[in-house]
């Protein structure tokens, strides 16, 4: 942008940009400053380290369950009827719980008030002949080559 505009209309669309930094950023310390906000994130607190020991415990369980069939001479498939409880579990709470601690929702709720504060400026600074994008945290690629890309603010020349 710097090489596409100079001047006073360079510094007039910088000190805009910082601006809507500024907005965003006090959007999102409005954002976790809410109760519900507050609450998920003990709720969260809680979980995650529950997660970690039930984790710890699944892959305790696997030689345990080996040691119990030497142990009683049985198959090891029998032990294993107690193994696919624990498994089920740490898998509920590993997939479920941040969806249904609302995860999501708190994700959606803070993007569309960046979204509004984005369009806002995009409105007034339209004379500049730049807009602002705001791309939400998301993933990317297939198969193996996953990996998340985080959120971003990009300054564009229309």
């Amino acid at each position: 942008l710097e090489k596409q505009i100079s001047g006073p209309q360079y510094e007039e669309i910088k000190y805009a940009f910082e601006y809507l930094s500024e907005n965003i950023n006090e959007e999102i310390k409005k954002e976790y400053t809410l109760e519900d906000r507050k609450i998920f994130n003990k709720r969260l607190n809680l979980i995650k380290p529950l997660q970690i020991i039930l984790l710890w415990a699944l892959f305790l369980q696997i030689p345990t369950c080996i040691m119990i069939s030497w142990i009683y001479e049985t198959f090891f498939y029998e032990v294993l009827y107690a193994y696919f409880p624990g498994l089920f579990l740490i898998l509920l709470l590993a997939f479920a719980s941040e969806n249904l601690f609302g995860i999501m929702i708190m994700k959606k709720r803070l993007n569309s008030k960046i979204e509004s504060v984005v369009i806002a400026w995009n409105v007034i600074n339209a004379h500049n002949g730049v807009f602002a994008v705001h791309a939400p945290e998301r993933w990317e690629g297939n198969g193996d080559s996953r990996r998340k890309i985080p959120e971003s603010l990009n300054l564009w020349n229309s």
